[in-house]
């Protein structure tokens, strides 16, 4: 103890500034463990301590280094703690909207956005506070020391750091509490440099006997028709931005009846389901959509070595991809003809049409002119074998479309309806969808060899500012709706399966068009009614794995030999 009181007593001007710049932290990991279902009075103060201390050394350690190199000025100081919280508020913001943390996956969206909401007055006064915050506790606590003094302050605050970085008391608690306390404990900025250092894992194109007999076991790799399919030629897949069960009637009783009145109709008239999401980030959404595979890098990395989009092509479709938003964001218009489509049309062209420019603003064409093209589209390409993907965009986050450029819509009588907000912004996709198919029938493009899908990308996590329609919270309001439209309504019954998800999608799609699945496909076809599922949620360093017999959760960088095997199974795209 005697030689240690030199270094502890290092703390002796600085322990009240850290601990004070270590709570906001803290205050993220519990709301973490709220956001991932693990938040119980054990797991709280278990993070709350272990959390609490490697934040206090890794934010000791960083502003040692800082005075060692003569930065001491408070308001300087104030700025850099700024900076540090703007990155915390990223992984927050996340949490908020994936139930995520802000990771290597993420850096990407941050392009091509519409960022006009940060000059919103309350987003404003956020940044102001935190900037003061900073410049209080720094003006107020923060004592410049001498370089022995500091040195020594480092060497502490690193030693305990990396101590707790490496081996942490959270592994001690019981499945998965260990994983989710442990994965909230590194500090915003150690997190993202960690993924952004994590490479993925390389894709095997071959199934090895350990890989077969896992396959089994889950029951992946063997989808296959029902014979519910039919020659149609024209298929029309809508997947709305975001779109959860929480938005509709159906689900949740508190969202008002005529809200959801377009949506909820098609819902419980047609075929459809509530699925389980897979992955999320459009990106990700859409390509488990088209590949029924759960590791997108795998397929990303791999130019998308499966893709029912490229089987459609390959048998004479015209393939096309309409979005509202820039089609070069994210390098989308890559990847996605990398996937199968002939065209990616986005706010790029649109600004080159006179009746579309006027309606691009945010973050791109207003939904209801996307709709109106896809029937030009169509309508071009009424006497080919068309296959179009339209993402709507209207409904981003975090409070939908704020201008509607002089449209009309039905107006919803409540009060979260009355200014910009999610449900307000499914409000209108419901009645813009209602307008679409309208069209079609108006332009003959609604026949016998029609086929109209309509699921989203991913789900919306958020519920503000609206939580009072979505409390008390159900489970289910996170699934996604999927709904199969036909000019004669498909009669064959349709899987109630819970774990019905993103990957059965694909296998639906050419089981409806008597196209025989790849082998590679991790889903079944909803209307295999009698099919056993699994569904593979891949996070940014995580998966979550559900059966039937409960839920696995498996860091991506495990040493354990048994989910090796595992992420050899999710690792694999076979080849038929």
């Amino acid at each position: 103890m005697h030689l240690l009181k030199p270094f502890l007593t290092s703390f002796k001007t600085q322990w009240k500034l850290l601990l004070i710049l270590s709570v906001p932290a803290v205050l993220l990991g519990l709301f973490g463990l709220y956001q991932v279902g693990r938040f119980n009075f054990a797991n709280a103060v278990s993070l709350t301590l272990v959390k609490g201390l490697c934040e206090f050394c890794f934010l000791g350690f960083c502003l040692a280094v800082l005075n060692l190199l003569c930065i001491k000025n408070k308001w300087v100081l104030s700025v850099v703690g700024f900076l540090y919280y703007f990155a915390m508020t990223a992984d927050f913001v996340l949490l908020v909207y994936f139930r995520e943390r802000f990771g290597a996956k993420y850096l990407d969206t941050v392009q091509g956005g519409d960022y006009n909401f940060m000059t919103d007055w309350r987003l404003l006064t956020y940044f102001a506070l935190v900037f003061l915050f900073c410049a209080f506790v720094f003006r107020r606590f923060f004592t410049a020391t001498p370089a022995k003094e500091t040195a020594k302050r480092a060497a502490v605050c690193l030693a305990g750091f990396l101590l707790l970085m490496t081996w942490t008391p959270l592994k001690l608690l019981p499945a998965p509490d260990d994983f989710y306390t442990t994965y909230l404990v590194p500090p915003s900025l150690v997190y993202t440099y960690q993924t952004l250092r994590t490479k993925t894992p390389p894709a095997r194109f071959t199934l090895d006997e350990h890989t077969a007999a896992l396959a089994e076991k889950y029951n992946v790799f063997s989808a296959k028709n029902t014979g519910v399919g039919k020659n149609y030629t024209r298929v029309i897949l809508i997947a709305s931005e975001s779109l959860s069960n929480k938005y509709m009637h159906h689900f949740n009783p508190k969202i008002p009846a005529e809200a959801s009145a377009p949506l909820d109709k098609l819902y419980e008239n047609y075929p459809s389901a509530s699925l389980k999401h897979v992955s999320l980030s459009t990106l990700y959404g859409l390509t488990v959509i088209f590949t029924s595979h759960p590791f997108v890098r795998e397929v990303v990395e791999n130019h998308y070595p499966v893709s029912f989009v490229r089987m459609l092509k390959e048998r004479g479709f015209h393939t096309a991809f309409l979005r509202g938003a820039n089609e070069t964001y994210m390098s989308e218009n890559i990847l996605f003809q990398e996937a199968g489509f002939e065209e990616v049309i986005g706010a790029t062209y649109f600004q080159t049409r006179k009746e579309y420019a006027p309606y691009i603003n945010w973050w791109g064409l207003l939904d209801r002119k996307l709709f109106d093209y896809a029937l030009e589209f169509l309508g071009e390409h009424k006497n080919e074998k068309t296959f179009i993907t339209v993402l709507t965009v209207d409904s981003h986050v975090p409070l939908g479309r704020l201008d509607y450029l002089d449209e009309k819509y039905t107006e919803i009588d409540h009060k979260d309806y009355k200014t910009p907000t999610l449900p307000r912004a499914f409000a209108r996709f419901g009645q813009d969808v209602e307008r679409f198919l309208d069209g079609l029938k108006k332009n003959g493009l609604w026949d016998d060899k029609t086929l109209v899908l309509i699921m989203p990308d991913h789900p919306s996590y958020s519920n503000m500012p609206t939580v009072d329609l979505f409390t008390p919270f159900k489970p289910e309001y996170d699934n996604l709706p999927f709904i199969v439209l036909t000019k004669n309504k498909i009669s064959a019954p349709v899987t109630d399966n819970p774990l019905a998800s993103q990957l059965d999608i694909a296998p639906t799609v050419l089981d409806l068009l008597n196209i025989q699945p790849p082998r590679a496909f991790f889903g079944h076809s909803l209307f295999d009614v009698n099919a056993k599922r699994s569904v593979f949620d891949i996070k940014e360093d995580y998966a979550v794995i559900t059966t039937e017999n409960g839920k696995r959760v498996m860091p991506l960088n495990t040493t354990s030999p048994d989910e090796k095997e595992l992420l050899n199974l999710m690792t694999t795209v076979v080849k038929d």
